[in-house]
């Protein structure tokens, strides 16, 4: 099948995805569509990070502190402050997840390379620490539990809320693709490629990379508000610096600075995780890292961009013009 360089035909995976997504539970079990639904959520989280790592060059070991920061909010927000309505808490937690990455950037970004990481990893750490030590507000080591699903009116059951998460997801990933194909995305990949050449040409590096970590943030914050209301709990070992580890697996195997290889990340985590939990928990670790490497060995720049070859091979066989999924690809992958 050639398909010449129709500009359209990239958006047949897409619409299959989307399809596959909306009619998957009337198949699943419960089950499944719970995994699918922790998917969904931390394929958001993941591309959130995607931001930072994969279009400004910059590792973040704080977003799942970030993630936290606004499922703890929005947790004491229902529960010690009885503000039910869904429409009222969520704006105010996405909102501290934004004040916090805002100070986080504020501090990090007066470094730059191994240097973020260990700021972001301890900045990250001591959110965790807060999360644990604050009882009377976050529960401690229990953390906050019984937290009921969303109240916007709606008897939700595991169902209806992955519906409610994925048409929040898609409405996400429409945003975020959107910007970071704007001047503003295309900005923060000159910074990425040659900071010192940006600088030359007037941009404000430090502003464009503020944004975007702001930015990631609070996408991130929209994860964990998801989180919350699915898991019906959030303790603070999933706000540690291990969680943050696990994200940016999830950014590798993925594909970096291609924001939907992030998604396929999480499916690919845990779809493993949820068979092999079957069969071997105690090998979890050690798959998990094999995976890992595998997917470095043999598919550099990660799994999207591999199924973006294969795609294109597929509708445009021998072609050498313009790839017709090459718009959902970074060019500037961290490939060497």
């Amino acid at each position: 099948m050639n398909v010449g360089n129709g500009r359209w035909v990239r958006f047949i995976p897409i619409m299959a995805v989307v399809l596959f997504l909306m009619a998957a539970p009337a198949w699943m079990d419960v089950s499944l569509i719970s995994l699918m639904t922790k998917i969904l959520i931390f394929g958001l989280l993941a591309m959130s990070l995607d931001i930072v790592f994969g279009y400004i060059g910059l590792w973040s070991f704080c977003h799942a502190a970030l993630f936290g920061v606004a499922g703890y909010t929005h947790g004491i927000l229902i529960q010690h402050f009885d503000l039910a309505p869904f429409w009222l808490a969520a704006p105010l937690s996405i909102l501290a997840a934004a004040g916090v990455s805002a100070l986080f950037a504020w501090i990090g970004l007066r470094m730059s390379g191994i240097y973020f990481l260990l700021v972001t990893l301890a900045l990250g750490q001591l959110i965790f620490s807060i999360a644990f030590t604050w009882k009377e507000l976050t529960g401690g080591s229990q953390g906050l539990i019984n937290i009921p699903y969303p109240d916007i009116g709606i008897d939700f059951s595991p169902t209806s809320y992955y519906y409610f998460t994925l048409i929040i997801i898609l409405i996400s990933s429409f945003i975020l693709h959107h910007l970071l194909k704007s001047p503003f995305g295309y900005s923060l990949q000159g910074i990425r490629e040659n900071e010192t050449r940006m600088i030359t040409l007037g941009f404000n590096t430090w502003r464009h990379k503020f944004l975007a970590f702001v930015i990631s943030g609070v996408f991130a914050g929209i994860a964990g508000i998801l989180y919350v209301h699915y898991n019906g709990i959030i303790i603070p070992t999933g706000v540690d610096m291990a969680s943050s580890g696990l994200i940016a697996v999830m950014v590798i195997i993925g594909g970096s600075g291609t924001l939907w290889g992030a998604m396929i990340g999480s499916g690919v985590v845990y779809i493993l995780s949820y068979f092999v939990s079957l069969f071997t928990p105690e090998r979890w670790p050690l798959i998990l890292g094999a995976c890992f490497v595998t997917a470095v060995m043999f598919a550099r720049g990660g799994l999207f961009p591999q199924l973006c070859k294969l795609w294109n091979k597929v509708v445009s066989p021998g072609s050498k013009g313009i790839s017709p999924v090459s718009e959902w690809v970074n060019d500037g992958s961290h490939e060497d």
